[in-house]
Order: C-alpha cells, then sequence, then structure tokens
C-alpha cells in the first residue's frame, strides 16, 4: 500500500489562491474537476511540466483541488447561525 499523497505547507499556500481567484472569478462551475488542466496551464503559462516540478505530483495537485471543493461544499452546506 503506497502512503498517502499529501503537499507540503508551502505548496499549498502556492496552489490555494489558484484555485481560489477561479472560483470567486467565475463560479463553482469553475471548480469542476475537468478545469484543473486549464487552471495550471494558465497559472504556469501553459507549462504542466513547470507545475508539477512547482507544486509536486499531479496526483497530489488533484487531491488539494478535490479537498478544496469539498471543502467549500461543506461551508455551504452549514446552517446559518
Amino acid at each position: 500500500m503506497s502512503a498517502p499523497m499529501t503537499l507540503q505547507p508551502p505548496t499549498m499556500a502556492r496552489i490555494l489562491p489558484i484555485y481560489r481567484m477561479a472560483y470567486v472569478n467565475v463560479g463553482v462551475e469553475e471548480l469542476d474537476q475537468e478545469k484543473l488542466t486549464p487552471l495550471l496551464r494558465l497559472k504556469y503559462r501553459n507549462s504542466i511540466a513547470d507545475a508539477v516540478a512547482d507544486l509536486g505530483n499531479p496526483e497530489a495537485i488533484a487531491s488539494v483541488f478535490s479537498g478544496f471543493q469539498k471543502h467549500l461544499y461543506e461551508q455551504a452546506a452549514r446552517p446559518l447561525a
């Protein structure tokens, strides 16, 4: 069994603003898993290799993307106090 894929906090600090920007500027549909590659290409000037070199392996990047989505949806599902 392989170890879970995680990103170090500095890496997460670099990647989460990309996702947040897309969510704020375009809306929830921008967080579709199919949008991940175009977002990375935009941020890294069309170089997925640069994104991977900066952020880590693609599986870990996708995991953070999914985790961010889950966090947003959990926040939205909480009742207002």
